[in-house]
């Protein structure tokens, strides 16, 4: 009786313990020699967008190539008939061509920025008469020459340049009939006149300097006489059409400084101007 007793109560003991392990190892984990579950994220995929390059500019050259490159087709269409647009009585377009120093010239031009000013006047026509465009080379300043320089910004620009009138990079040339100061007529410097003066009088920090010359025909006391009325005489169309007296300075220099020669009709009518001089 006592034997069967204890097998019982063994088998009680050996059951508690059996539901104790499972409880505690395996329900909770929390045995020593259970190893420990390890929760591994997945793997993050890392994406790399493919971004394009953007073009420097509309129109662009690279280093050393005078053949420029079109970003956007459509777009450049869409550029040259507003640039057509803008064609006017006595304008012509002038196309400058962006160059450094250091680029390697492999055309028959003086220079890479008229090479590729010539490139870009071929890309003008048929929408505009390319007898209407002058071409200039841009010196851009700076050691260090980008793989792709800008060919359209600021490199197109309509300018008054006519018998008259030649508006140039630095100056504005007026030219003057022989022994002439009297009252101006001429439409094309009239209508350049006009632009000017809308630009002075929208800057008011803006100076005009304008400077008169003489061919070499009479003597010379007479010739610097007549240069500072030339350019009073301008002076005085400015002021009459709004700008301020403060805004301009006049000085004559009569025939001491020739930009043609003075030994032909075509040099002598050359000399015969006043330079006008934008100081922004």
């Amino acid at each position: 009786m006592k034997s069967r007793a204890w097998l019982i109560i063994g088998l009680f003991l050996i059951w508690g313990a059996g539901s104790t392990y499972w409880y505690v190892c395996k329900i909770k984990g929390f045995c020593a020699h259970q190893p420990q579950q390890t929760v591994t994220k997945p793997e993050r995929k890392l994406q790399t967008e493919k971004t394009e390059k953007k073009p420097v500019d509309l129109i662009y050259f690279e280093k050393n190539s005078d053949v420029p490159v079109v970003a956007d087709s459509l777009q450049w269409t869409a550029e040259v008939k507003s640039i057509s647009q803008l064609k006017a009585e006595g304008k012509k377009l002038f196309i400058y061509g962006p160059y450094y120093k250091g680029e390697n010239n492999n055309t028959n031009f003086d220079n890479l920025g008229l090479a590729r000013a010539f490139q870009l006047k071929k890309m003008m026509y048929p929408s505009l008469d390319t007898s209407l465009v002058m071409m200039r080379s841009k010196l851009l300043e700076g050691d260090e020459i980008p793989d792709e320089i800008a060919g359209f910004k600021d490199y197109f620009q309509w300018k008054t340049y006519n018998n008259f009138v030649k508006e140039n990079d630095k100056n504005v040339l007026l030219y003057f009939p022989f022994n002439s100061t009297k009252e101006i007529k001429n439409n094309e410097i009239l209508s350049y006149l006009d632009e000017l003066a809308a630009k002075l009088k929208s800057n008011s920090t803006w100076r005009v300097n304008l400077v008169g010359h003489t061919d070499n025909v009479g003597n010379e006391a007479s010739n610097l006489k007549l240069s500072k009325k030339r350019a009073n005489r301008i002076k005085a169309i400015l002021i009459k059409k709004g700008v301020s007296a403060n805004q301009i300075t006049s000085i004559g220099k009569g025939e001491s400084e020739p930009i043609a020669d003075n030994k032909t009709e075509k040099g002598r009518q050359k000399n015969r101007r006043v330079e006008i001089n934008i100081i922004k």
